[in-house]
């Protein structure tokens, strides 16, 4: 079998992981660009509970029913080009959005969720589906684009472009709906655009041959990661409180996430564009808490930087409730949805005033602190994932904790779903009860968490000032 060549350095040379770069980033912008639009779409229509959580569940649920089956047909055939087919399926799914798009426009009357609404949630499961498979081949492609000794670079490239496409992509939508609500097939045909430059940027990605082209693809394909789990709660108490702690990482992100929404509209007044800035500055938070867990860990897993994270999660949470914004009626949330059909731009005016430039930045304030405890708390949690099983294991095990972490983020459409209902659309409170569930768990878990780190991996407790180890 003839030797694979050596690709070439990073960045500049190495096109291949540009183009692979360029399309994992436009991937995940247009993901957040289609998925935020319909969120905020869905603030104040209830089907049971918040709209916003049934589009979250369906979002969410292709991930806990497909990667495993996505895993296994990744190393069936070629990566690259499963990237390709990927990315022309996403053009299809965009296809149906923006016709979904034009339908909620001339359905869109009451205040039940309209036909089109739905469409738009079910388009988001499709597109969802799409991601599942396209995380496989988009991670386990990367080591075979780049040298060994660029992998960790092009790691931190791709998580950098990820993150930023992330929050530029929860931004753009905003602005798009505030441009253009009146005419949705317009943000419509801009998603379809945004999936077609990333096919035509796939198209450079150099062809990955496939790895284990005999692999049989079948029922056990859905029910892979359930062996990996199971020995993990039989057998490694300490690794599972681990995956628990991080999982509820990403089940308060998803509260979070949609609750803000509610808040920034019909509590805070704000436009589009205001309140998708308040869900970007979260997200911006964990990244700058993410960079500062890794600078502060010195290369070593200092797994007890998770309690000034937790801490600070608890305080900025409750901390919402300060800010003393006004929760809307029933009646005032009927006039919002009238006024969105009648005058977009003036909707969330229409039942409460538009908060002060100095609740704003209070509010943007409490979220960035929100995001950067995060990061401080879920980065060591994961390095120590990362270190915790064997070599020979470690893929098994990160496709099990991925498995949990969308376990957890199915979950949270329901807390919230719940939350809203029961507060009667006083997203603030909702958060603010993520603010004592965090304190439940983090003065259940995290003395047993260090207590067992004490004893089996001492030199995995942070201690300010102290030296990476030898050979780290």
């Amino acid at each position: 079998m003839p030797t694979r060549e050596e690709p070439p350095p990073l960045p500049v040379q190495n096109r291949s992981f540009l183009a692979y770069l360029a399309t994992q980033a436009l991937g995940a912008f247009n993901d957040n660009v289609f998925k935020q639009m319909v969120l905020l779409l869905a603030v104040g229509y209830v089907a049971v509970a918040d709209f916003q959580s049934v589009v979250q569940l369906l979002f969410a649920l292709p991930f806990l029913l497909f990667s495993g089956f996505a895993g296994d047909v990744s190393d069936r055939f070629s990566k690259s080009q499963l990237m390709v087919r990927c990315k022309l399926a996403e053009i299809g799914v965009m296809g149906f959005g923006f016709l979904a798009f034009l339908w909620f426009t001339r359905d869109s009357t009451g205040t039940a969720p309209p036909t089109g609404l739905w469409l738009l949630a079910g388009v988001t499961f499709f597109m969802g589906s799409q991601s599942a498979f396209f995380g496989p081949p988009k991670y386990g492609g990367l080591p075979e684009l780049v040298r060994k000794d660029d992998l960790g670079q092009a790691t931190g490239l791709t998580q950098m472009t990820t993150f930023l496409a992330i929050i530029f992509g929860v931004m753009f939508a905003g602005q798009l709906l505030q441009w253009f609500e009146a005419e949705l097939w317009i943000p419509g045909a801009i998603t379809i655009a945004i999936a077609v430059a990333g096919t035509l940027t796939s198209l450079g990605i150099a062809d990955l041959p496939a790895t284990d082209p005999g692999r049989r693809l079948g029922g056990r394909s859905f029910l892979s990661v359930f062996p990996t789990l199971l020995r993990v709660v039989r057998g490694d108490k300490l690794m599972l409180d681990v995956v628990l702690t991080y999982s509820f990482f990403w089940l308060v992100g998803g509260v979070c996430l949609i609750a803000i929404n509610s808040y920034g509209r019909l509590q805070l007044g704000l436009d589009y564009v205001d309140t998708s800035l308040l869900v970007s500055t979260l997200s911006l938070g964990i990244a700058i808490g993410s960079v500062a867990a890794a600078r502060l860990s010195k290369k070593r897993v200092r797994i007890a930087l998770i309690v000034p994270g937790m801490l600070g999660m608890v305080a900025c949470l409750l901390a919402i409730l300060l800010i003393g914004a006004p929760a809307p009626t029933a009646d005032q949330i009927a006039q919002y949805i009238a006024s969105k059909n009648s005058a977009p731009s003036a909707a969330a005016a229409s039942i409460v005033p538009e908060a002060a430039g100095a609740t704003k930045w209070a509010v943007a304030a409490i979220l960035a602190s929100l995001g950067i405890s995060a990061g401080l708390m879920s980065v060591p949690l994961l390095a120590f994932i990362q270190a915790r099983p064997p070599f020979e294991e470690k893929g098994q095990v990160f496709a099990m904790v991925n498995w949990v972490n969308w376990l957890f983020i199915v979950g949270s459409a329901g807390v919230y779903g719940a939350g809203i209902s029961f507060t009667h659309y006083k997203a603030d409170v909702v958060m603010a009860g993520m603010g004592v569930l965090t304190a439940i768990v983090a003065v259940w878990f995290v003395p047993r968490i260090l207590r067992r780190v004490k004893v089996e991996r001492p030199d995995f407790i942070w201690t300010p000032g102290a030296e990476p180890l030898p050979n780290e």
